[in-house]
């Protein structure tokens, strides 16, 4: 089952990718009909995860105020249906989340040579062994 849905120990947390998702849909007015990627549904599709672990999360971020939740008519479904979106406190942690990855990785220019170290920088023993 783990090849199905991936080791939930790697990566970015699910409670962070469903603020990033989040952050990335359009802003609902009051009488808008959501799509299916505001829903649970679309989001177990979004992370091929499984709903029991995604509805654990949801509830965390909505305790957190981060999240809010409401029934909305849902395109293509013909009941209303949970619709999630951010919060004022979600859209400040989804900024700091986008700022800290782009942060974190800086870009590696491919196919760059990297020297070795100089001769002075070896240790003792490494002065020995290579003769410098």
């Amino acid at each position: 089952m783990a090849e199905l849905y991936g080791d939930p120990n790697q990566g970015m947390g699910l409670a962070a990718r469903v603020i990033l998702h989040l952050s990335q849909l359009d802003r609902l007015g009051a009488n808008d009909v959501a799509t299916i990627e505001y829903t649970q549904q679309g989001m177990v599709g979004v992370f091929a995860v499984r709903q029991g672990s995604l509805v654990k999360v949801l509830l965390r971020l909505i305790a957190g105020d981060a999240v809010a939740v409401e029934r909305r008519y849902v395109a293509g479904v013909n009941q209303r249906l949970k619709v999630y979106r951010l919060t004022a406190l979600g859209e400040s942690v989804a900024r700091d989340l986008r700022h800290r990855s782009a942060r974190a990785a800086p870009p590696q220019p491919a196919g760059e040579w990297i020297a070795p170290r100089a001769a002075p920088d070896r240790s003792p023993p490494d002065r020995e062994r290579f003769g410098a």
